[in-house]
């Protein structure tokens, strides 16, 4: 995602309250293709994940005056994981898929929640430990779901540096983190 320096997300909002549109295009512009792969990801339908993430854009420009701006990005992708769920309960090629994320839901615990955001914790800080550019290319590569060439594109590295920075990042967060998998286990 690039924002413009001067161009704060809290910045933009505030713009967008005021019907700023070309405020709104550059949130669109730098928010959609995250969007986009988190409602493609589950509802495996590139088409219908558009639509998906169309709504959300469309009923966040309805309801701009209604929304704080603690964190837009958040508010957004959780628009879009509430309307893909929607989505999947309306679908009746999808019943098999919500009810296994129904399943899933029902049967976490609040140890398990209690786990999952302490593993989640650990995770974050193992990544923010790695050297800036490994961590960069980490990031891109899980947290915004960029293939390897797109990241080479973006960076204007190789490919094979991607793939060893990637590897190398694992690895280390293998090591990070191996210690703390013990210790849930037992």
């Amino acid at each position: 995602m690039i924002i413009k320096p001067e161009n704060s997300t809290y910045e933009l909002m505030e713009r967008i309250k005021r019907n700023d549109s070309e405020a709104f295009e550059e949130l669109f512009e730098n928010l959609w293709e995250p969007l986009y792969r988190r409602a493609k990801t589950i509802l495996l339908d590139e088409d219908i994940a558009k639509d998906v993430v169309q709504e959300v854009w469309v009923d966040f420009w309805q309801r701009r005056d209604e929304i704080v701006n603690d964190n837009i990005e958040a508010y957004l992708m959780q628009s879009t994981r509430f309307r893909v769920y929607k989505e999947l309960k309306r679908s009746p090629l999808k019943k098999d898929h919500l009810t296994y994320l129904d399943t899933v839901e029902c049967h976490s615990s609040t140890d398990d929640v209690v786990i999952f955001n302490q593993t989640e914790q650990m995770i974050h800080h193992s990544v923010d430990q790695l050297p800036n550019r490994c961590k960069q290319i980490f990031k891109m590569s899980r947290e915004e779901q960029l293939s390897n060439a797109e990241i080479a594109s973006q960076l204007n590295i190789s490919k094979r540096t991607v793939e060893t920075q990637i590897s190398f990042a694992i690895k280390n967060l293998k090591l990070r983190l191996s210690s703390f998998v013990f210790w849930i286990m037992f």
